[in-house]
């Protein structure tokens, strides 16, 4: 069978068709859309640079900050103890006692337990300052998806600092005093002065018109925290005598 120049040359002619075809759906449209993803991509990650630039520009201040934040809490860790055991109530009361010079006849130990952490109310105060003391340009610069990332990656969340390992402990203490008016007044100054935190919960007191002293109960909470570095050490406990050679007194 003899072809056509004209049936060759249309044959020609169809399959430059089908291979331009073929190249466009499987080559050009393909690198279009490939394109397409790398302009997007391209755009998130100019946002992202940006931001970054911006904090880098910043870095300066987020240091001199994070340093005073740790200085923050180192101070506020060192005013609590790593453990509260009895002995440590009662010595603290016997140093209460010589300082003050307030008596105490008796004291009454409470069941501790956790001071339950609600950190909202000082976190919209925290956030507030935050905000006001952080630059605007920061701010605005700030894409939305890389803010929800961040937000989402940050072990601190705007509610307020997560202390996930961290727990505080209330022990309360229930002591009997006697004392002047003014020595009172000391001891209150006293309680609040100390570097590792107390606090008064109640106060039930009468006057004695007779010797002019005041006398009554005074409940009171110290507290620790478990969680820290800080290792438990016990109280210092001086020398003092224990009973006698015999109950009978001195037998010839």
């Amino acid at each position: 069978m003899k072809v056509k120049k004209s049936e060759i040359q249309l044959l020609i002619a169809v399959i430059g068709v089908l291979i331009a075809v073929c190249t466009y759906f499987l080559v050009y449209s393909s690198f279009n859309e490939k394109s397409d993803a790398l302009e997007a991509q391209n755009v998130t990650l100019s946002s992202q640079v940006a931001t970054l630039e911006i904090l880098d520009q910043r870095k300066a201040d987020y240091i001199e900050a994070t340093g005073k934040m740790q200085s923050y809490i180192t101070n506020f860790e060192n005013r609590f103890p790593a453990d509260i055991l009895p002995e440590d109530s009662i010595m603290m009361v016997k140093t209460l006692e010589d300082y003050t010079r307030t008596e105490v006849a008796n004291i009454a130990f409470g069941s501790e337990a956790e001071v339950v952490y609600t950190p909202a109310a000082d976190a919209a105060t925290t956030t507030a300052d935050a905000t006001a003391a952080t630059d605007a340009a920061a701010d605005a610069a700030a894409d939305t998806t890389a803010a929800a990332a961040t937000t989402a990656a940050s072990p601190v969340s705007t509610d307020g600092t997560a202390y996930a390992d961290t727990h505080m402990y209330e022990v309360p203490l229930s002591i009997s005093i006697s004392c002047t008016y003014d020595d009172f007044k000391g001891l209150v100054r006293y309680i609040y002065n100390q570097q590792e935190r107390e606090s008064i919960q109640g106060v039930s007191i009468s006057y004695n018109e007779t010797d002019g002293m005041l006398t009554g109960n005074m409940t009171m909470n110290t507290y620790y925290l478990l969680g820290t570095d800080k290792v438990y050490s016990s109280p210092y406990i001086p020398d003092m005598q224990m009973g006698v050679d015999t109950i009978f007194g001195n037998v010839e």
